[in-house]
């Protein structure tokens, strides 16, 4: 069975901000080939427990979670893990598994120099 994936990003209590995890999920879906679907830690829905639960309910038996986040913050190395403590131990079958933040990655620092080019010249 192949894995569900969810990416979780922190939300926002301005809706236009949450449209881009949105789009970031469109593009990683496009990119993986299977649906990618977008979570948020406050302020919009689905929350992380109400993705991962529609997941298991429709028969994930591995979600892997993807958290949109640039460093290694509460969130990610502390809140994620709690909120999903409660749905693991209900669903001890069901392996959840997070990949890495984005970090300190040379991908990073080529958007971030790209970003700043885009203004010198103006």
């Amino acid at each position: 069975m192949k894995s569900e994936i969810i990416i979780l990003g922190h939300g926002s209590r301005r809706a236009e901000a949450n449209q881009g995890l949105l789009v970031v999920a469109e593009k990683v879906s496009l990119l993986m080939g299977q649906t990618v679907t977008p979570a948020y830690m406050a302020h919009d829905h689905p929350s992380l427990p109400e993705a991962v639960e529609a997941k298991i309910q429709a028969g994930a038996l591995k979600i892997i979670v993807m958290p949109l986040f640039l460093f290694r913050g509460v969130h990610v190395s502390v809140d994620i893990h709690e909120e999903l403590r409660e749905i693991n131990a209900q669903h001890p079958d069901v392996e959840i598994v997070f990949t890495k933040e984005l970090g300190a990655d040379d991908g990073i620092a080529n958007l971030a120099s790209l970003r700043i080019k885009e203004v010198m010249d103006k």
